[in-house]
């Protein structure tokens, strides 16, 4: 494994890893939120070279304020250069998985497959998406489409508790989730994956939930076929967005994970990076 800091047009910094065989088909994994390059199976399937990156504000890479989805790829293209990647395929993780299917809207024929796992749909396509919002988060996401800064200033309140206990995030959930934090590995994995994420703040958290409540850019029905989706059929917070994805994006090839909450991926990560080869 390997942890370099990329520095970009402007001198922003990118922080990423590598993980796997340097001599395989290369994957770009992208974390949930707050997530970091951190988030990634024990083990790398065989004949994979993983990447992850830390987005804006997360970990080790510098924020950017007033971030796009559309803007992801281009993070995404100056990793991929910098290590001499002329293509790859993108794998977006719960709110990753905007930021995976942006890439493969993006860049064309760079992406060789796409998969998305537990995600949220955008909130203008998805039947009740709105009504569906929590409370305390549909105020937020209501007035970032016309203040966005000041959205990010308002989420960044609520969420500043978990910078001084980042495992808080971590708890509650379905039983399968729950189940799954009882194991070494993947706790472990996920405990350190949010303490770095929030290290340097909530900022970037912020602005990825403020991001993903903006609209997108692009409509799924503009994605290239053969999306591969996964959804754990306990977790019925993301179940409409599953459903709408699984009918919508062009030629899907929809799974659901029967006995799995919102974190099932971690069960199935070589089923999961294998398939989008």
């Amino acid at each position: 494994m390997t942890e370099p800091n990329l520095r970009l047009d402007g001198g922003r910094r990118l922080s990423y890893a590598e993980w796997g065989d340097p001599g395989g088909a290369p994957v770009v994994l992208l974390h949930g939120a707050p997530g970091s390059r951190l988030f990634r199976p024990d083990v790398v399937p065989a004949g994979i070279r993983l990447v992850t990156f830390d987005r804006p504000g997360f970990g080790a890479s510098d924020r950017r304020e007033g971030r796009a989805l559309l803007e992801t790829p281009d993070d995404v293209v100056a990793v991929a250069d910098h290590l001499g990647l002329t293509s790859f395929a993108v794998v977006g993780v719960s709110a990753g998985g905007p930021h995976a299917l942006a890439c493969a809207y993006a860049l064309g024929d760079r992406v060789t497959g796409v998969g998305v796992a537990s995600m949220p749909g955008p909130l203008d396509e998805v039947p009740g998406a709105w009504l569906a919002l929590p409370d305390h988060v549909r105020p937020a996401a209501e007035r970032a489409r016309v203040d966005a800064p000041r959205a990010v200033r308002g989420v960044l309140r609520y969420m500043e508790p978990w910078v001084g206990d980042p495992a808080a995030f971590l708890r509650g959930g379905t039983d399968p989730d729950r189940a799954l934090m009882a194991e070494p590995g993947p706790a472990t994995m996920l405990a350190a994956d949010v303490a770095e994420a929030l290290r340097p703040g909530a900022a970037g958290f912020a602005d990825d939930m403020v991001t993903l409540w903006l609209p997108w850019g692009f409509p799924v029905t503009a994605l290239p076929d053969g999306v591969r989706i996964w959804h754990g059929a306990h977790d019925a917070r993301a179940a409409p967005d599953f459903q709408y994805l699984a009918a919508t994006l062009p030629g899907a090839v929809p799974t659901v994970w029967r006995e799995d909450g919102h974190y099932g991926v971690l069960r199935h990560w070589d089923e999961v990076l294998t398939a989008c080869l």
